[in-house]
């Protein structure tokens, strides 16, 4: 039997994608995805306690992909064009979603406290963990944190302009950069 509360999570992470988080209480939320707002008090407590779990699953997801897309391709330039690949493609689901609670953050808003931590941090350091098989640990640290902000920013212009082919090829001129400029 599956449990209730990680369907429910599913069910509300695929509304915020699809509507975005806005101002969409517990109570619009449970119609729209079959429920009733006692249930999502149950299981999550609070809207923004719902959104702690909306955030929590999605960087875990994030996470455990790109650090096995590591451990199991040698060259950290293939790993990092699959992850690239595999980001453009959730992007197309999840990436309006992604951005909508960085803006939390941004505001300061206390449920989205840790997303620094989640967003930033988590995927830097897999990043960084790459990198250092390639060069001393300084730079695998500074490389890491431009790759993860050229992502991102290509990801959020494939978002806003939908020029995914514009997206790929840029990638494909970083990835050529990194390795020439790491000698590889």
């Amino acid at each position: 039997m599956a449990n209730p509360r990680e369907e429910l999570l599913q069910k509300a992470i695929g509304y915020f994608a699809e509507h975005g988080v806005r101002d969409t209480s517990l109570r619009t939320l449970a119609a729209a995805i079959g429920t009733s707002q006692r249930m999502l008090h149950y299981h999550f407590g609070s809207r923004e306690d719902l959104l702690v779990a909306v955030i929590e699953s999605v960087i875990e997801t994030d996470a455990k992909m790109l650090t096995e897309l590591f451990a199991n391709e040698p060259d950290p330039f293939e790993a990092g064009r699959e992850n690239w690949r595999i980001t453009a493609q959730h992007a197309q689901t999840f990436g309006a979603l992604y951005f909508e609670l960085s803006s939390h953050a941004m505001y300061g808003k206390p449920y989205a406290h840790d997303l620094g931590q989640a967003f930033v941090t988590r995927t830097q350091e897999a990043f960084e963990a790459a990198y250092t098989q390639l060069t001393d640990p300084k730079t695998a640290r500074r490389l890491a944190r431009l790759t993860l902000a050229v992502g991102q920013g290509l990801m959020f212009d494939m978002l806003v302009d939908g020029d995914r082919a514009a997206s790929d090829a840029a990638i494909e001129e970083f990835i050529a950069m990194m390795r020439t400029h790491l000698g590889t």
